[in-house]
């Protein structure tokens, strides 16, 4: 195959993946050097380079804050037709999953905080940040708004774990109901850092909205995902 057809990285993106496939390379393998792919299938570097930034663009791939590049674990599915929580629908992996709070303060919302949890101006609101793992993945950096006046000794529990469950078995208060937006992002840096990967740094951006039974607003926020990590998917009926 000529190294001037524009599709030859795609076709060394095939051969690398069907090892994937065929479990010639295994997760976390490290991936074929540049080198070592431009001299295994006779094309240049830069053939290499974008076929290797493919796989990671398709999930097959990762980095670990370096150049090199390992072959990534099979995603995890997050049906949002069937649940408004990750949690619930990954319960078949909840051993799996480790939670921690990278930071939680109270604050007077904003008016756009307000109108989203639909307080009053000038009420205050707790807010916090938590990394989620499943395994020793990073998988995705979850940031939560909820009212302090409805969970006012929120940070006398522990909220390294599904906060759904928390503010059902200690509040009362049951989900639901979510709006959930899907879109691409580039991540701050903070983000990258936390979640291990290298700069620019791409991922999904999930922004959602939880209700309760009177359909008032439990909490919003959003949750960056690394887009090796998960599949989302939806089984819609008419």
């Amino acid at each position: 195959m000529s190294n001037s057809e524009p599709s030859l990285y795609l076709w060394v993106r095939d051969q690398l993946a069907e090892d994937i496939q065929k479990g010639v390379l295994r997760p976390n393998d490290s991936l074929p050097s540049e080198r070592a792919l431009s001299e295994r299938f006779n094309v240049s570097r830069m053939t290499a380079r974008q076929a290797l930034i493919q796989l990671e663009k398709e999930g097959l791939a990762y980095t670990n804050g370096r150049r090199s590049r390992f072959v990534a674990e099979p995603k995890v599915n997050y049906d949002l037709s069937k649940t408004i929580s990750f949690f619930a629908s990954s319960a078949d992996r909840m051993s799996e999953l480790h939670i921690s709070v990278l930071r939680r303060e109270t604050l007077e919302a904003s008016h756009l905080q307000c109108e989203q949890l639909n307080l009053p101006s000038g009420s205050k609101i707790h807010f916090y940040s938590r990394l989620c793992r499943l395994g020793t993945r990073p998988a995705f950096v979850e940031e939560e708004y909820v009212s302090a006046d409805r969970f006012p000794d929120l940070w006398n529990h522990d909220i390294a774990q599904p906060v759904s469950l928390l503010f059902e078995q200690v509040y009362g208060i049951r989900s639901v109901r979510d709006q959930i937006v899907l879109k691409q992002s580039h991540f701050t840096t903070e983000i990258s850092e936390t979640l291990a990967l290298a700069e620019p740094a791409i991922g999904i951006l999930l922004e959602q909205s939880v209700f309760d039974e009177d359909d008032q607003p439990i909490s919003f926020g959003c949750q960056y995902w690394r887009g090796d990590v998960a599949r989302f998917s939806a089984d819609i009926r008419r």
